[in-house]
């Protein structure tokens, strides 16, 4: 009986050294990894301000983007608009009224000219 309790014990032992060494040696490797951080940690933290600056960029970068994309947009349905009403207005007053059609056909390209002179 005491031989049984004997090798239990040793048993414990040998897997509590086990365990105690592994903890170290987990110890040792933690402990240069934190040093190698340490020393990388100006260096670290410049490359996450940099991300960071990118990533806010790209943000500023895409909403400018978005706004230019919507400006044209609206550009593209006024001019369509225009277009539209200047040309089934032709089609319209083309037979009866010639003088007015011309007309109407230089108030339009008069106002074009007139909007991209201010807009540059």
């Amino acid at each position: 009986m005491y031989l049984f309790i004997a090798t239990i014990f040793i048993a414990e032992l040998i897997i509590a050294l086990t365990v105690t060494l592994l903890i170290i040696k987990a110890d040792k490797e933690v402990l240069k990894i934190n040093n190698t951080v340490c020393e990388k940690r100006k260096d670290l933290e410049k490359a996450l301000g940099d991300f960071k600056y990118c990533v806010t960029s790209f943000g500023d970068y895409y909403d400018c983007m978005i706004n230019s994309l919507k400006k044209k947009h609206r550009q593209f349905k006024i001019n369509l608009i225009k277009n539209i009403a200047m040309y089934l207005s032709l089609f319209l007053l083309k037979g009866k009224y010639k003088k007015a059609a011309a007309l109407l056909q230089f108030s339009v390209l008069f106002h074009d000219f007139w909007l991209k002179t201010r807009t540059g």
